[in-house]
């Protein structure tokens, strides 16, 4: 039986709950105890985490007639979910699509666990910022020892949760324009924006991974002047890191490659670390997703020609892995600045060879 929420925080509207079991092929909504308390604190800590969560990314609507626009306009319509037969279409919808993924891809997990875990559909509408938002969640079970019996079993975890979500806003009119896809996993899985939502992704990927590389480089740029050596050090790298093919959590990129970075020249430790600061912003701010899959084609960063002296230049490609083992500054006794490039003997043995000293 579909509930409403007892002793909901202001915020929530309403909530309903299913039980997706693609073992048993069943989904039920779960009917709730009278004092659910401890249930709407799961709800309100999970809302509080997945706001914050910076891994997400925005989608659109592929068609506005699909199951889930037509649901949408109806929960902003009644706000009350427990009262809603679109409501406990979209779980029984979730339960035939992830039927039919585990049918193409579970036999494709090496640890033999199938590919979509048993779980909870949570859905809720809630009030924020002056707005009405709807939130879908699946949240998959987890085992764990009863205290009590110290028995084994399977349900909700609080301290660690794996979920996927789905985030809309409305306006005061109820008209949504972009919806919000967050996932625990390194990758957003497909059945559940694409074939579940019937999402369309709002960005490309080659859109986001031009755009994030040149806001990272554009903010690196004062380095340049303060710390010439720190500034070539996480330029390369940052180039290196989005050549590379695979998904892109832009958080931790920043977190990898800037926050944990020691400055070889110390003073500019405080203005590295406002940089960071200014990094993260960058998605909401620029209009890229904070994870996508990285397209090296799209990086326009591709070679770099330092001027060594009038006559000398020296080239070479952006992003190289471990570029200060194959180039850097020494100085010989008689303190003259030399740069080093190591090199092959094929490239060596055209220039007159002199020991440094």
């Amino acid at each position: 039986m579909n509930t409403a929420a007892v002793n909901t925080p202001a915020r929530i509207l309403s909530t309903i709950l299913h039980h997706v079991d693609i073992e048993r092929r069943s989904c039920a909504a779960a009917t709730m105890p009278v004092d659910a308390s401890d249930l709407e604190r799961y709800l309100a800590d999970l809302l509080d985490e997945i706001q914050a969560k910076p891994q997400k990314r925005e989608y659109r609507l592929a068609d506005l007639t699909t199951q889930f626009g037509t649901a949408l306009r109806q929960f902003f319509a009644q706000q009350d979910l427990t009262k809603s037969a679109e409501a406990e279409s979209l779980a029984q919808r979730l339960l035939r699509i992830e039927l039919t993924t585990e049918d193409k891809y579970g036999h494709l997990n090496p640890a033999g666990t199938g590919h979509v875990k048993k779980g909870s559909f949570l859905q809720f509408m809630y009030r924020e910022g002056g707005g009405v938002h709807y939130l879908g969640v699946k949240v998959e079970h987890q085992l764990f020892l009863d205290e009590a019996d110290f028995k084994r079993k399977i349900g909700l975890g609080e301290s660690q949760k794996i979920y996927k979500a789905c985030k809309v806003s409305f306006d005061t009119a109820g008209m949504f324009s972009s919806v919000l896809v967050f996932d625990t996993n390194s990758k957003p899985s497909a059945y559940w924006w694409r074939d579940f939502w019937e999402l369309a992704e709002q960005r490309t990927d080659a859109h986001n991974t031009e755009t994030a590389i040149k806001e990272v480089v554009r903010i690196l740029a004062p380095l340049k002047r303060t710390s010439p050596v720190d500034h070539s050090i996480l330029r390369n790298a940052a180039i290196a890191a989005f050549k590379q093919t695979g998904q892109m959590n832009f958080d931790q990129f920043i977190t990898n490659t800037f926050a944990n970075y020691q400055p070889s020249e110390p003073a500019v430790s405080d203005s590295l670390g406002q940089m960071v600061v200014k990094m993260r912003k960058l998605p909401s701010q620029k209009s890229f997703d904070s994870q996508f899959e990285l397209v090296p084609a799209a990086v326009p960063f591709r070679r770099l020609t330092l001027p060594l002296t009038s006559e000398i230049s020296l080239s070479y490609d952006e992003g190289i892995p471990n570029l200060e083992d194959k180039i850097w500054a020494s100085r010989t006794r008689d303190g003259q600045d030399v740069l080093v490039v190591k090199s092959p003997q094929a490239a060596t043995n055209r220039f007159k060879f002199k020991a440094l000293e």
